[in-house]
């Protein structure tokens, strides 16, 4: 139902995507000046070493014969290119890490993670009372609170990541590169991300709704935990889809694509996070104008 119901407001209401478009594209303006000392050697090196050759080559032979394989082998002989660079060019490494863990976990995460409490808004007002809010305006009045929202989820999913980054590691390690570890890695991925999902979905629509930041996080942890199995499935179901369109976009629009699914799976998540608040609640809200009432599942 959550899932539906999510899809069904996000169709209704796609102008949201192109406000959250306009301040993802700022966003990445920012973080590229903030990543260009980082990122010029490191795309030199990767041109030198032959990485962007062999991707390009795999690609050329997947859309020429229809190859699977050859992508495949294409793509692991790039990723083998990396890791060879990684472990004989020790300023490449340093470069790599210092972008990786200053930029990519902590100012790229927190940025990001600003959208989030005025999406719930304008979200809110649209489910509530059929309202429309501008994103902009939102922005600015909830930035307190979208500063404090974006740091402690920033913490929080970068420990939970961390965990996630360790058992990839220990898989790897353990089983040889091959279809066999791949697919291990995939499943634990699909198994652990949504489960992170499910526990914060209400987090940010319950932070609007008058708990605030701290309380909100608590109240997302109690929904998350006693209705576990329909949300953590909602979130299973919308993860693989949004890599099924955004794999078949990508590919055959040569990544062109990316510019409106990033925005648009941002927005569908968002829709689907108050969306389960809403029904875990009890709560009456509107689907593309016709007014929906849950069942009452007393869950707070």
């Amino acid at each position: 139902m959550s899932f539906k119901n999510a899809l069904k407001n996000l169709v209704a209401h796609f102008g949201v995507v192109w406000s959250l478009f306009m301040f993802i594209l700022l966003f990445v303006v920012v973080i590229t000046g903030l990543s260009l000392p980082f990122l010029l050697p490191i795309r030199r090196a990767l041109s030198d070493a032959g990485v962007f050759e062999s991707v390009q080559k795999a690609f050329e032979v997947f859309f020429t014969d229809g190859n699977f394989q050859a992508l495949f082998d294409g793509l692991s002989n790039a990723y083998n290119l990396i890791e060879d660079l990684l472990i004989n060019n020790k300023t490449i490494m340093s470069l790599s890490i210092w972008f990786f863990v200053a930029i990519m976990l902590f100012v790229f995460r927190f940025f990001l993670g600003l959208y989030e409490i005025p999406l719930a808004t304008v979200l809110d007002g649209q489910l509530s009372c059929n309202s429309r809010y501008g994103f902009a305006g939102k922005f600015f009045s909830t930035l307190l609170m979208s500063i404090r929202y974006s740091f402690f989820k920033m913490l929080i999913t970068i420990t939970f990541d961390a965990a996630i980054f360790w058992i990839v590691y220990a898989i790897r390690s353990v089983i040889p590169f091959g279809i066999g570890q791949v697919f291990l890695i995939l499943f634990v991925l699909f198994v652990l991300f949504p489960f992170r999902f499910s526990i914060v979905a209400c987090w940010a629509p319950a932070a609007v709704n008058g708990n605030g930041v701290l309380k909100g996080f608590v109240v997302s942890i109690k929904i998350g935990f006693k209705r576990f199995g329909s949300i953590f499935s909602s979130f299973l179901v919308s993860m693989m889809l949004i890599i099924a369109i955004g794999v078949f976009i990508t590919v055959f629009t040569l990544g062109v694509g990316l510019v409106i699914i990033l925005p648009m799976s941002a927005c569908y998540v968002s829709y689907l996070n108050i969306t389960v608040y809403y029904n875990k609640t009890g709560r009456r809200y509107y689907i593309d104008g016709a007014v929906f009432t849950p069942p009452i599942e007393n869950v707070l």
